[in-house]
């Protein structure tokens, strides 16, 4: 399986993984300047091997999607401003916890709707 970058590059942030365990991450969000925006707690996706538009894809992982058609945000992926890291760990450990009651890999249906 492929597995998701410790760094990220995407609409001019850097997002760079800081722990991880199992199927849960936190990464740092940076502008292009280096300057902290915050932190992102996830819990990554994985995605079939399969074949899209003619070129095949292995398994692979992936971080949680920002479309505006995605339920991603609120559901697997929570955002936290750059002063609420201990807020961030927090969250990113509760759901360690859950993984390790549920299995390793943490799925919505395994959350309180209170949680995160």
């Amino acid at each position: 399986m492929e597995l998701l970058p410790i760094e990220l590059t995407y609409q001019g942030r850097t997002l760079r993984q800081l722990k991880r365990e199992g199927q849960v991450a936190i990464y740092d969000v940076r502008n292009a300047g280096g300057m902290l925006y915050g932190y992102e707690v996830i819990i990554i996706k994985i995605a079939p091997a399969e074949e899209k538009f003619g070129k095949q894809y292995p398994e692979r992982e992936l971080y949680p999607s920002s479309a505006k058609n995605s339920n991603d945000w609120g559901s697997i992926a929570w955002s936290f401003g750059r002063k609420w890291k201990k807020e961030a760990l927090a969250c990113f450990n509760g759901l360690v916890k859950r993984q390790v009651k549920h299995g390793p890999k943490v799925n919505q249906a395994d959350l309180e709707p209170s949680e995160g």
